[in-house]
């Protein structure tokens, strides 16, 4: 081989370059917030979700319109979602800080899927559209058209292609009077409608330090601080991955004698 020739090397695997991306995540999470006048709580509404294993859709979100353009109550009905964020784990703190202008306050108390899981359970990117006055733009106007071809469809907004697709879609933009709508860095999925869940459809359980075994006790859940280091909440989950593992062998071993001792009898 000629000494200038670069080395042949051959393609990798994507996945192995993506577990190498540090702002990509392998989760994705929902946190919860308190009710109207703080109830029910955040730590209720978590709790509510591991014993009835549902995720409530309770608000429309999407490209529903704004003053004479917005979509009617009926056609909100069906643009309710739950909503998540693929921020890596370690930055999750920075989704329930206290921040200037932002009107939803979240709390540290959530839950985690895997991306695959959320994937298979209908779980979606939302697309962001710049609506930034003074520039031209193509994509809002349509959308904007599409929106009102469905809420004149003859069978109703729901029966439209556009009620699937619309809830998938945000604005982003900065208007006058220094008004802006900029939260594309919160990275957001959506589910459109009530999340059911399976028992171990959830990756991680997310609460305060000192609750984590109240959550622990409520299923076979692995629960993190998500104010930990990254590093701390890596040694959790391998612990709790462990003591899985030793308690499943421990099972095993127990049924085979059980089969044993009828099969004696």
């Amino acid at each position: 081989m000629s000494p200038n020739r670069p080395a042949v090397t051959e393609p990798i695997e994507i996945e192995r370059l993506l577990h190498r991306r540090s702002d990509l995540s392998t989760f994705i999470v929902h946190l919860t917030k308190d009710g109207p006048n703080g109830s029910p709580t955040a730590r209720e509404n978590l709790e509510s979700i591991l014993t009835t294993s549902k995720i409530e859709a309770r608000t429309p979100m999407g490209w529903t319109g704004t003053g004479k353009d917005r979509l009617p109550p009926n056609a909100l009905a069906e643009m309710k979602v739950v909503c998540f964020s693929e921020t890596p784990l370690e930055h999750v703190y920075s989704m329930f800080q206290s921040i200037r202008g932002r009107t939803v306050n979240l709390s540290g108390y959530g839950v985690a899927f895997t991306k695959d899981k959320a994937r298979s359970k209908g779980i979606n990117p939302v697309w962001y559209v710049d609506m930034t006055p003074g520039r031209t733009w193509e994509v809002a106007p349509a959308l904007d058209d599409l929106r009102t071809e469905a809420r004149n469809s003859p069978g109703g907004f729901g029966s439209h292609h556009a009620a699937k697709i619309l809830p998938f879609i945000e604005q982003m933009g900065t208007w006058s009077a220094g008004s802006r709508k900029e939260f594309s860095w919160e990275r957001e999925w959506r589910h459109l409608g009530d999340l059911d869940l399976g028992l171990l459809d959830v990756a991680l359980v997310l609460c305060p330090e000192a609750e984590i075994d109240d959550f622990e006790g409520l299923g076979p859940y692995t629960a993190i601080d998500p104010s930990w280091s990254l590093e701390r909440m890596i040694a959790t989950i391998v612990e709790s991955r462990n003591l899985m593992s030793a308690w499943e062998i421990t099972r095993a071993r127990h049924a085979a004698k059980r089969a044993a001792r009828e099969a004696e009898s």
